[in-house]
Formats: structure tokens, C-alpha cells, sequence
């Protein structure tokens, strides 16, 4: 079906335009596009007149992108994930689990380096509330820079 120059519609026959796709997904069509770009969305069949044409299909692969986004995987991570499952491989969940493995250590680090930080600013807050100087001695420190 072709929707013609200017159409309102928003459903085109056996499937949908980006804006529904967007709608039923809960994201942006600039969204959309952009996962499209990425590939990790396939490229839309089109209307004679140009529009985007997505079916049921790419509602599942939207979804589960954002899903596997909303877990913390990356856009690298969710385009592996893709692949290994497109390719049918009897190696796909091993590999599955080594980006996983992989994901946990990168997280792994973060907290120790988040756990270092607030360390830092609990220690820093302990030395402000005890301070009777006029001046802070945090602030001080971070005057005078590392090693002075």
C-alpha cells in the first residue's frame, strides 16, 4: 500500500511506519533510525512513495535491544548477541556467556573504582565536618594540588 505525499496514516498494510514501530517499542524515531545505522536493526522495506515499512518481526528485535540495554549490555554486546543467535551456532551460548563473563568484569572494576571514590568523599566529608579552621582544608588541599 502506498501511503502517497503528506499521509497522516500511521499503520500501512501488513506492517507498520517508524512512528508506530517507535509508539510500540517506547522509543524515539530518531531511535529507530539510528539502530538502523548501526545495523542492528535491519534496513525497512520501503513504500513506493518512500516510507519506512517495519513489521512484527522488528517490534521483537527493537525489544530486545532495549531490554539487553536495560540490563547494561552494550550496543557491541547486543550486536554480538545478534549475530551469534542469527548464525544458529551450537557455540552460541558459550560465547554468549564469555561476553557476559566479560560484561561482569568491566562492572567489577567500575564498582571498585566507584567504591575507591566514595571512600575518598566520606573521607573528605569527615575532615570538612571536623574542620574549626576558617578555611576548609579540603578546599585547601585541592588548591595546592598533588604532591605540594
Amino acid at each position: 500500500m502506498d501511503l502517497g505525499p503528506g499521509s497522516k496514516l500511521e499503520s500501512v498494510k501488513d506492517g507498520f511506519t517508524i512512528g508506530e514501530l517507535a509508539r510500540r517499542c517506547s522509543v524515539s524515531r530518531d531511535a529507530v533510525r539510528f539502530y538502523e545505522r548501526e545495523r542492528l536493526m535491519p534496513r525497512a522495506r520501503r513504500t513506493r512513495s518512500g516510507y519506512r515499512v517495519y513489521g512484527h518481526e522488528d517490534v521483537e528485535r527493537l525489544r530486545f535491544i532495549r531490554r539487553a540495554q536495560g540490563v547494561g549490555l552494550t550496543l557491541e554486546d547486543v550486536t554480538e548477541l545478534i549475530r551469534l543467535h542469527e548464525g544458529h551456532s551450537p557455540t552460541e551460548c558459550r560465547r554468549v556467556a564469555e561476553r557476559l563473563r566479560h560484561r561482569i568484569e568491566v562492572l567489577d572494576r567500575k564498582i571498585a573504582e566507584l567504591t575507591d571514590f566514595r571512600r575518598t568523599l566520606r573521607d573528605n566529608l569527615r575532615r570538612c565536618e571536623a574542620a574549626e579552621a576558617e578555611s576548609c582544608p579540603v578546599v585547601l588541599d585541592l588548591l595546592k594540588g598533588p604532591g605540594r
